[in-house]
């Protein structure tokens, strides 16, 4: 035996369980996504949110829900959509606000428990976001854009053909764009209705407001550097709820900060940041409290648990709450592959489990004495459960996926090997439904992005159940350089991508040949950004592998450095410059060996990636292409590194099976 069988969440388990057919790539259309659950003030009620990819628009249509927290009756839809989001209830709980697409861009709406027809509060040119009510219930924050700007359709010709003006390296990000004249800042209007009020204004972008406990104040986060041109550091700030007076920073201008969110007292901000330099996303993200007034250094109340605390990047929902009073913050951390719930004291800050399993949690919220949360794993789609601030009495309140409910699930088990130099080397192993225990089976080596990502990674839940329902095991490795086995792990890669990791991943494969589970002459390799830099690497070191697909690849480090959207991270992890170290980013490129490759080549990229542009891509293809090995690459238009359309991902799935059958 490889591994032992990980098991599943006790609340749900029914979906997952074996029944009729095997998963087929056209299921990611019935695949419904839940995010951002909201515990009513009495704790009685769940609001979240449901995604439901629609053929007709090739788009994610969400709609608000309401279910009871303790699962007695069946979740209700609450909003129509199609693009509803946010929900945040009154302090009072008569009342649900939240954001809602009608025409007009997004725009604030509120609608009563009662009933009857929601009605909007803003007429925002350039949208609004992220809303909170103020503890008084008369008034809700929000990030709202300002600025002279354009629509492209209504631009004039001589508009149109203006050139982009770029003065610094932070001027587009991937999943946003090229950066424009608009900025983000906080407003503030009347829950009655009426005039919005502008409270922060300047040549930067604020977000993320939360109210004080006395509704005079709002905490943010922005970057107001003088660097901010070229690198990223935001500060969590402070600001009169009603715009007088000059915003005062509460952290040091360093590493970076997220969702901040006040203590019951009022005395304590909490947040989800670091303070290392741009670039590094190999050092762990924490858990940081700092005081309101007279600040010091901010305090790390994940340090000892030496795990990447989860929600730095912005979530779809809340990552942290404040429980007991004041006394502990509930937040989400990576821990061996999963996402997992921990309490830290305030006064003595040991992190302690509360909500674990192997399963991966991606947002929390607490009211009361029960915590709401989105689980998922490879084996179960996304539900929202409830529970007890210590974990028991766990219960699912959602449906949203028993559309898939006749879907006979692939199973997953963990195992482990020993690298050479001593280091246990962890992975997930998924078994085609009916897998025969003791029958050799062609498999796939599946290598995660980052470097510092981590298996699995369910945003490619359809490709893992689309290869193994094809019969293929599927091998998920965490080599070195993985985030949730430690800092020191997850630093292990730097400075050496193709070296110890590449190891690493065969010796992940070498155990399951000689375990017998997979065949050695129907070997695949497949991987996405780090994992198409990895898996390009590897078909020009070894020809083990039957086929390959390269996705969004980094494949040339110096003209990678040179175009992609995050500098800073290009040569914090190659450790300089490419003018300082040529033969090292050479040496470490996987076009250099573009001659030695004899693996069939299928690429992936999306035309619109800014993190590993589409040239990284061309580099390999017009190589294997100029030395006639077979090679075919696939262009999706649009998108980004980390957002494709529902149409593109049932193809980009099908598309792997495909290659790998007919190889």
């Amino acid at each position: 035996m490889v591994g032992r069988r990980v098991p599943t969440p006790g609340q749900g388990a029914e979906i997952g369980m074996p029944t009729k057919r095997a998963f087929v790539p056209d299921d990611l259309w019935r695949l419904q996504a839940v995010s951002d659950p909201q515990i009513s003030p009495d704790g009685s009620s769940v609001a979240f949110v449901v995604a439901t990819s629609e053929q007709e628009t090739d788009k994610p249509a969400t709609t608000i829900w309401l279910a009871p927290s303790d699962g007695a009756s069946p979740a209700r839809q609450f909003t129509s959509g199609p693009q509803d989001s946010s929900p945040r209830w009154a302090p009072d709980g008569g009342e649900l606000a939240f954001v809602a697409e009608r025409g007009n861009g997004p725009q604030l709406h509120l609608a009563s428990l009662a009933g009857g027809e929601a009605r909007a509060l803003t007429e925002a040119p350039h949208g609004i976001s992220q809303p909170v009510w103020a503890p008084d219930g008369r008034r809700i924050a929000y990030v709202g854009r300002t600025g002279d700007w354009k629509k492209p359709e209504e631009r004039s010709p001589i508009e149109k053909a203006a050139p982009r003006v770029v003065t610094g390296l932070h001027s587009r990000f991937d999943g946003v764009g090229w950066f424009d004249s608009r900025r983000s800042h906080l407003f503030v209007v009347a829950a009655a209705g009426g005039v919005p009020k502008q409270v922060t204004d300047g040549d930067w972008d604020d977000a993320d407001p939360a109210w004080s406990p006395d509704g005079l104040e709002l905490a943010f986060v922005s970057d107001r550097s003088t660097t901010r041109f070229d690198e990223v550091h935001r500060d969590v700030w402070v600001t009169s709820g009603g715009g007088r007076g000059r915003p005062r920073r509460l952290t040091r201008g360093r590493g970076n900060a997220a969702a901040p969110l006040w203590s019951p007292d009022g005395k304590t901000i909490a947040y989800i940041g670091h303070e290392h330099d741009d670039g590094n996303s190999a050092a762990n993200i924490h858990l940081l409290v700092v005081a309101s007034r007279d600040p010091q250094a901010p305090r790390s109340l994940s340090a000892t648990l030496d795990r990447s605390v989860w929600g730095l990047l912005r979530p779809p929902g809340p990552v942290h709450a404040w429980i007991e009073g004041g006394k502990a913050v509930l937040f989400v951390a990576a821990d061996r592959g999963t996402l997992a719930v921990f309490r830290s004291s305030l006064r003595r800050p040991r992190p302690e489990l509360v909500v674990g399993g192997d399963r991966q949690i991606t947002s929390i919220h607490s009211s009361g004495s029960t915590v709401a949360f989105i689980s998922q794993w490879i084996t179960i789609p996304p539900e929202v459960f409830c529970a007890s601030l210590d974990g028991a009495g766990e219960v699912r309140v959602s449906q949203a996926n028993v559309g898939l409910r006749s879907v006979r699930w692939a199973t997953v088990r963990r195992t482990s090997h020993k690298a050479d130099d001593g280091r246990r080397i962890e992975s997930f192993v998924i078994y085609p439904p009916g897998h025969t225990k003791g029958k050799a089976a062609p498999t796939v080596l599946e290598i995660h992005g980052g470097p510092h990502g981590w298996h699995p990674q369910m945003s490619l839940f359809g490709l893992y159940q689309g290869l193994a329902a094809a019969g293929y095991v599927v091998v998920l490795p965490n080599p070195r350089g993985s985030h949730g086995y430690g800092e020191d792990y997850a630093h292990a890669c730097v400075g050496d991508w193709g070296g110890a990791d590449f190891e690493d991943l065969m010796g992940a494969v070498d155990q399951l040949v000689h375990a017998g589970v997979a065949d050695p002459k129907r070997l695949y390799v497949a991987g996405y950004s780090y994992g198409g830099f990895m898996t390009s690497w590897t078909v020009g070191h070894t020809d083990r592998f039957a086929a390959a697909c390269v996705s969004a690849p980094v494949t040339d480090l110096a003209s990678m450095w040179g175009t992609t959207d995050i500098p800073g991270f290009a040569a914090f992890e190659l450790g300089g410059f490419p003018w300082e170290q040529p033969e090292f980013y050479r040496a470490h490129s996987p076009i250099t060996y573009v001659s030695k490759v004899r693996t069939p080549v299928q690429l992936f990229h999306w035309e619109g990636d800014l993190r590993c542009p589409i040239g990284q891509a061309e580099e390999l293809f017009q190589g294997l292409r100029k030395l006639e090995r077979e090679v075919v690459m696939v262009r999706y238009p649009g998108g980004f590194h980390i957002v494709r359309s529902p149409a593109q991902m049932v193809d980009y799935v099908a598309r792997h099976i495909e290659w790998f059958n007919t190889h």
